[in-house]
């Protein structure tokens, strides 16, 4: 083996020094040599090679590593125009992006792994979509919202009933979080996983029918932001979901590092949501659904990240559930948004 070589710059010292280290056990593990070198502006240039070491431990004894000369000064070793630190080379174990562990090769056996995932998304999200569209149009109607003077309005039975009634709206609310934990707790037990999934995905059709419901008659009455919000809301759910998993797919980064970030977001939208019930606030609501879609359109970049990256290839259904709620919260608080009222 002739060996390999690459530069790492994460921007973060600490994380230079431990993928160094991780070339060092890698190249190791090979029977290479290693050498590292700091950059002048920060982070290493690190070699891997068949021969005698030229230093001490794999590294040259004249230079050695670490904060006082891999430290970060003025420029970083790469940048881009948009201001982004980046590297990328060849390894053996894949391709090192950004400076962070080395990507694993796309495989054959990976590549098998992805058309199983975004299969059963796919059949997820036709589900979800039957469902939903069963509930709005299908089934006897009653009439919501009548009062004196105004006639109401003909809704499909459970369409009506979840509206009207808070405590439907949550228990199915309720319901959908119960199944989705369930399917989660047996996404690797063969057969019962895929039917856990894929009730979880009617139960998110259900329970978004409602709103998809009221946003489709306040279109018509030309009351909301957008005149298609449902379709609008699919498109650019789909269109977030393609950019994501492609830029992924290209780029093979590593975005764990927004998880931290992510999951507090995730906790301000679900307490705005909850003083949302008391607050009847359109200027709030719209706020904390933007937020919310942020929130899980990054979640929806992290998971697709994690399924790419990842070495255990074993939970498809697992991988696919992540994705689908994901998908699910981001159509919603989409939704929201091009429902809001244009005045």
């Amino acid at each position: 083996m002739s060996g390999w070589e690459t530069r790492i710059v994460t921007g973060n010292p600490h994380a230079d020094q431990a993928t160094v280290e991780q070339h060092r056990q890698a190249a190791a593990a090979q029977g290479l040599s290693f050498e590292a070198q700091p950059l002048p502006g920060g982070g290493f240039h690190v070699r891997a090679y068949a021969g005698p070491p030229m230093g001490g431990g794999g590294y040259p004894q004249q230079q050695g590593y670490g904060p006082p000369m891999g430290g970060y000064a003025r420029q970083p070793a790469y940048a881009a125009p948009g201001g982004m630190t980046f590297s990328t080379s060849s390894s053996p174990a894949g391709v090192v992006v950004g400076g962070g562990e080395a990507a694993p090769a796309l495989t054959n056996e990976r590549v098998r792994y992805l058309r199983k995932v975004y299969g059963l998304l796919l059949v997820s999200v036709i589900i979800a979509g039957l469902a939903g569209l069963a509930v709005v149009t299908l089934g006897p109607t009653t009439t919501l919202g009548a009062t004196r003077g105004h006639r109401g309005v003909a809704a499909p039975l459970l369409v009506a009933l979840l509206l009207e009634s808070r405590v439907a709206w949550y228990g199915m609310f309720g319901l959908l979080f119960v199944g989705t934990m369930g399917a989660s707790a047996v996404s690797r037990v063969r057969g019962l996983n895929l039917v856990a999934l894929f009730g979880v995905a009617a139960l998110m059709g259900v329970q978004a029918a409602p709103m998809v419901f009221v946003a489709q008659y306040l279109a018509g009455l030309g009351m909301t932001l957008s005149a298609a919000p449902v379709l609008g809301a699919f498109l650019m759910t789909a269109g977030v979901f393609v950019g994501a998993t492609a830029y992924v797919m290209v780029t093979r980064k590593d975005f764990s590092y927004l998880a931290a970030t992510l999951s507090m977001g995730f906790w301000i939208v679900f307490a705005g949501c909850i003083v949302g019930i008391f607050i009847s606030s359109e200027v709030f609501t719209l706020a904390i659904a933007s937020v919310g879609a942020l929130v899980a359109a990054g979640f929806l970049l992290v998971q697709t990240s994690r399924i790419f990256r990842s070495s255990r290839m074993d939970d498809a259904v697992g991988d696919c559930l992540g994705l689908l709620v994901q998908l699910r919260n981001l159509f919603v608080f989409v939704l929201r948004i091009l429902m809001s009222s244009r005045r």
